[in-house]
């Protein structure tokens, strides 16, 4: 990763910062997380300290030019009021023009052919089944990315590309999904100007985690990130609420401490990021319930794209979508693409999803997931609600990277 301005992460703080991951943390491990087989990324946090951590200190006593992640223009902030209600604006970047028009040609993934659970049948299927899917072009220049899994585990992994060329990534995946999701920054220019994380699950920011260690380590990414958006509880709140993923929250929240200050963004509800001409409205503050704590304290964001809008729901559960509705209103959520909680299975409720409405669901969904593997998970269910919204158009991770324009 190409740093610009800064030098402070490459200071004690990040060394403090992981440290205090590297005690709190322990070894990673393939286990079952809410009765999923989730692949968990192994975090070395141990052999980083005893071999990466040598060679950091070397570097900066040799006091090499490494400059932090921050570009030269730095964000900007400003307090607006909109609908009567104070939001607070966060500019990552320019403004600029989205040119729309024009249709293409979906190109068929490695799906597995229709669906035998309720009635939906993904984009990638159609193309399998020999059908010309032609997508007009609906977010006017701009591009999102739904990334597969590398591996065989459930993720969530989404870039949009502005029609300016900027970046917003959403999560990002398994550390196992780091070095296709950095390659994948690079051939779009590299530079990410918003970083969108929903919650500090394994599945969700294990590839940030590796790329941001990878980078501490001496492992230049060649991608630059001028902010990363999140909201995190105490270290101590996962260890007792979220114990099965308390490693990675405690390893991520350690990692964030080193970095400079100008590129951490605690985000809260009504708060807006604004990125070229996408606007990006945070819904909710972070919810602390009673049931499934680590799910249910995640942000929910909602991207503005040209006059259309994609709800991300990271993972979401139940009661946190019922109390995402009753904050926000059935109005709020009306979104035309959403991204499925909790991989298309065990999240939010059918009431949220009658309120969102989405002519477009984007599935970070696995195969054996998606075919419901020994009928153990709730994905038919979820599917019965959407087949019931008469949605047409299904966009899976299961048939490989996904693409809307």
């Amino acid at each position: 990763m190409k740093y610009r301005g800064q030098r402070r992460w490459l200071s004690g703080s990040l060394v403090a910062g992981l440290v205090l991951a590297a005690v709190v943390s322990g070894p990673g491990k393939t286990t079952e997380y809410a009765g999923l087989p989730v692949q968990k990324s192994d975090f070395h946090l141990t052999e980083y300290l005893s071999d990466g951590m040598d060679a950091f200190r070397r570097t900066v006593g040799q006091g090499d030019a490494i400059q932090a992640f921050i570009g030269n223009d730095m964000l900007t902030s400003a307090v607006t009021d909109a609908s009567a209600e104070k939001s607070h604006v966060v500019t990552a970047g320019g403004s600029g023009t989205i040119t729309a028009g024009g249709s293409q040609t979906v190109t068929a993934g490695g799906g597995q052919g229709p669906s035998v659970y309720g009635s939906l049948v993904t984009e990638g299927e159609k193309a399998q089944q020999g059908q010309l899917i032609l997508q007009e072009q609906i977010l006017g220049g701009a591009t999102l990315t739904l990334l597969n899994s590398q591996s065989s585990s459930q993720m969530l992994s989404a870039i949009l590309q502005t029609s300016q060329g900027n970046l917003i990534v959403v999560d990002g995946g398994l550390g196992d999904d780091g070095d296709y999701l950095k390659s994948q920054i690079q051939a779009r220019g590299g530079h990410v100007s918003a970083w969108l994380i929903t919650h500090p699950h394994g599945d969700h920011v294990g590839a940030l985690y590796k790329i941001l260690q990878d980078e501490a380590a001496g492992n230049a990414s060649g991608i630059t990130i001028d902010g990363i958006y999140y909201s995190f509880a105490a270290p101590e709140w996962y260890t007792v609420h979220d114990s099965s993923e308390a490693t990675m929250a405690h390893s991520m929240i350690g990692t964030l401490a080193g970095l400079p200050q100008t590129m951490l963004h605690p985000v809260s509800r009504g708060q807006t990021i604004q990125v070229d001409d996408v606007t990006i409205l945070v819904l909710n503050d972070r919810y602390e319930l009673g049931s499934d704590k680590g799910n249910n304290a995640g942000i929910v964001y909602k991207l503005y794209v040209n006059g259309r809008s994609i709800l991300f729901l990271g993972d979401m559960g139940y009661e946190g979508g019922n109390r995402l509705l009753a904050d926000v209103g059935a109005e709020a959520l009306k979104s035309d693409i959403v991204q499925m909680a909790h991989h298309g299975q065990n999240g939010v409720g059918q009431a949220v999803y009658q309120a969102i409405d989405p002519s477009i669901c984007l599935w970070p969904t696995p195969d054996w997931l998606w075919n419901n593997s020994g009928n153990r998970y709730k994905i038919a269910e979820t599917k019965g609600w959407i087949s019931r919204l008469n949605v047409q158009k299904h966009y899976c991770m299961k048939d490989g990277d996904q693409i809307i324009r």
